[in-house]
């Protein structure tokens, strides 16, 4: 008995002193059930907008008993999302209601990019558990259910380790063991019209023990000084080091150069806008600086537990002199039509985040800044500062201002319609108006003496109704002139129309005798389907240099006026989207040089390059197509397109005194050089052809004029260039004094080689343009 209680004595005492070690012993941060996001949509009048994010889609805010968010394009994979990209396992819930059972609509976890992550869908009859991995879908598991689309379902996702299962409203259908992706943002799926609510994703977060800092911004920049302004743009870095999303910044600036150690002296930036997910870029304009000074700037990242980052590079920039220019903030629409009723030359206004409503414009009426000293209308943030609902803006009879940063989501209006004006620059504005079915042009150039305006910058995105992104006019006689359209990123205009849905016009029948001397270069058009011409020219002497046209239906057309150039241009297709095209010409002395073509379907119309017929000479009602004269076609390649160079395949005019010299053509299919009509008097020279497969040359012709060899291409960033054995090199022929370079804007050397492509080892300066080259946040 004695022995038995001292053996239960040692277990008791053992026991009291392990559980005082334990309370001695450092104990790691519990692990809590926190809200990671949580979103009713309520407060947003447009969408993407807080802390998620589009590439893609016609997303919008609606009203369906309370604020959703509606996407409502078709015939593709539409996804925005939220969180961050090192999330692991949580609970992801939202409401979700379709446009249409046959369609394929939910939420998406674990998204890495749009080529990974899981998703949970309603589909015809079906809900599925898919996953997509290095761009292939698979489906985990999928169970029988049939939605209404009438109905919003609670649609959830409970991600932990390897286990991914799926519920409707609160039932479990679906479920998988998948250890695929590990982590990642959540976000809504649409594959074609859907409205979605009641956003809730929770999920483990540490209460403390967040050691790690964001890393620091290393390419911050200053630009677009003005006398009491600058504006800053940089890439967020993210909360731990380069992943995730930052809690606050803290913008310094200064006019002795910031040091770590006298950053915290520096004044502060008012105004400073919430971090962005890592790799997303970033500006704001600093303001209440003072003329003819050169000011330095530096911020500072920190997340939730107040880690900070180092300080950033060190950006400087030298204000205006100013002139007596000042400074105007606004928050208001009331604001905004003050501020404009008195801008003088200098004044800067700055719209601060939020919506600006109104039944009217926003009107500028002769109001005049200098060249120094310009009107200048910008967001405070880039793309935060929303013009909506009936609202617009209107410059009439006004000179040299500047309207940069702002978001057009407005209906009814042209965002922007300059009347009789010059030197207006429109830079770095998001337009993606709300149609309501009815025709609309954009921005809108025109009146007499509108000239000189530049516009640059900007994103068009999502035109689904009858109209332009861009028009020009002008007054009843002269389009307008000496115009400049550059740096921007048009995208997604469709479906095809027969008419009046063109990306740009440039003119109008009624004025397409007259010159405008307007330059369309250095544009990136994507998926733009709306017209048969992406762009028409209908005026004169106008350039379309060094653009890049993808995936685009139809061509870019001069359909009216004389003497319009086309150089420099990449036009690349998937060799399967239909009625992809590339130049169609009417009229007189165009020349056509130095562009790559490739993997284009259209014939007849949208034809790689058509040197289309006339149904009148040179003289005609203005809407005609007026019959080809002395047109260039020089030093093209054309690969692998279902057709090459067509020549009167349309009215009853062939053309006449044209030359086609020192092209690359090849192709499988139809005839490289296809004359539907004999044209008269048409030179060929220099040329080089290469069918195979049932392709043919098309026409009887010398060696000199178009020799059937092998180009002996080589594949260079997937364009196909010339070898060094390739028998183009040195091979052309005839005089064009205006081919000095290629499409690479390397020059030519001694006898020009054929094609588009002078054989080179040199860097090349021009390339097929890709999104981040263009638009609202590029260089």
């Amino acid at each position: 008995m004695l022995q038995s209680f001292l053996r239960k004595k040692r277990r008791l005492s053992l026991t009291l002193c392990f559980m005082l070690l334990l309370t001695l012993l450092p104990v790691a941060p519990p692990v809590l059930a926190a809200n990671l996001l949580s979103d009713d949509f309520e407060s947003y009048s447009g969408f993407p907008s807080g802390s998620w994010l589009s590439g893609n889609g016609s997303w919008s805010i609606v009203t369906d008993g309370t604020k959703v968010a509606k996407q409502s394009s078709t015939g593709n994979t539409f996804i925005a999302t939220a969180g961050q990209s090192s999330w692991t396992d949580y609970t992801y819930s939202a409401k979700v209601k379709v446009g249409a059972t046959n369609v394929r609509n939910g939420i998406v976890g674990r998204y890495v990019d749009s080529n990974n992550y899981y998703f949970l869908l309603l589909y015809n009859g079906n809900v599925l558990l898919n996953k997509k991995q290095s761009g292939s879908t698979s489906t985990l598991q999928q169970a029988a259910f049939t939605a209404d689309t009438s109905t919003f379902y609670e649609l959830k996702l409970e991600i932990s380790g390897t286990s991914v299962k799926g519920y409707v409203d609160g039932v479990l259908k679906v479920q998988a063991t998948d250890s695929g992706l590990t982590a990642g943002k959540v976000g809504l799926y649409a594959n074609g019209a859907a409205s979605f609510d009641d956003v809730l994703v929770t999920g483990s977060a540490p209460v403390s023990g967040d050691t790690t800092a964001p890393s620091a911004v290393s390419n911050l920049a200053a630009s677009s000084p003005a006398s009491s302004s600058v504006t800053l743009t940089w890439t967020a870095p993210g909360d731990d080091g380069t992943s995730g999303t930052a809690a606050s910044n803290d913008i310094r600036y200064s006019t002795a150069v910031i040091t770590p150690s006298n950053f915290s002296s520096a004044s502060q930036a008012a105004g400073e806008p919430v971090p962005a997910a890592a790799g997303t870029s970033q500006s704001m304009v600093v303001g209440g600086l003072k003329p003819s000074t050169t000011y330095y700037f530096a911020m500072r990242m920190t997340d939730e537990a107040n880690n900070a980052s180092a300080i950033s590079n060190v950006a400087s920039a030298a204000t205006t002199s100013g002139s007596g220019g000042s400074v105007v903030n606004v928050s208001t629409s009331e604001d905004l039509d003050s501020a404009l009723s008195s801008a003088a030359p200098g004044t800067t206004i700055i719209l601060t985040d939020g919506t600006y409503k109104k039944s009217g414009s926003f009107a500028i009426s002769g109001k005049n800044g200098t060249a120094a000293n310009p009107i200048t209308i910008k967001a405070a943030n880039r793309d935060q500062a929303v013009i909506s609902g009936g609202a617009n803006i209107t410059a009439t009879k006004s000179s040299y201002i500047v309207i940069e940063g702002l978001k057009f989501t407005n209906t009814g209006n042209s965002a922007i319609k300059l009347t009789s004006s010059n030197n207006i620059r429109i830079t770095r504005n998001h337009f993606r108006l709300t149609e309501d079915g009815n025709s609309l042009r954009w921005l809108y150039i025109g009146g007499a003496n509108s000239h000189h305006n530049r516009i640059d910058h900007n994103l068009f995105e999502d035109k689904h109704d009858l109209g332009n992104f861009i028009t020009f006019d002008g007054s009843d006689t002269q389009v307008s002139q000496y115009d400049i359209v550059e740096y921007n990123h048009f995208r997604n205009i469709g479906p095809r129309a027969t008419n009046e849905m063109e990306a740009i016009r440039v003119g109008w029948s009624n004025i397409s005798m007259s010159d405008g001397y307007i330059t369309l270069q250095y544009n990136l058009f994507e998926d733009c389907d709306g017209d048969p011409e992406i762009v028409s020219f209908k005026s004169g002497k106008n350039i379309f240099r060094y653009n890049t046209i993808r995936n685009s239906q139809g061509v870019v057309s001069s359909r009216h006026g004389n003497g319009n150039s086309f150089y420099g241009n990449f036009f690349l297709g998937d060799g399967s989207k239909p009625d992809l095209g590339g130049i169609r010409i009417y009229g007189q002395d165009h020349k056509v040089y130095n562009n790559y073509f490739e993997g284009l379907t259209g014939s007849g119309y949208d034809a790689t390059i058509a040197v289309d017929g006339g149904d009148v000479d040179t003289s005609g009602a203005l809407n005609s197509h007026f019959r080809v004269y002395r047109a260039e076609i020089v030093n093209n390649t054309l690969v692998n397109n279902v057709t090459g160079i067509e020549i009167g395949k349309n009215y009853s005019l062939a053309p006449k005194d044209s030359k086609i010299a020192n092209n690359v053509i090849t192709g499988s299919s139809k005839k490289l050089i296809n004359e539907y009509k004999m044209p008269d008097n048409m030179t060929y020279e220099g040329n080089i052809v290469y069918p195979t497969g049932s392709g043919a040359v098309g026409i009887t012709a010398s060696a000199s004029q178009a020799a059937v060899a092998d180009p002996l291409f080589t594949t260079v960033n997937g364009l196909q260039k010339l070898s060094a054995s390739s028998p183009a090199i040195n091979a052309s022929s005839g005089s064009y004094t205006y081919v000095t370079d290629d499409m690479d804007r390397l020059p030519r050397s001694d006898v020009n080689d054929v094609g588009a492509d002078e054989y080179s080892t040199a860097s090349i300066l021009n390339a097929p343009l890709v999104s981040e080259d263009v638009g609202i946040n590029a260089p």
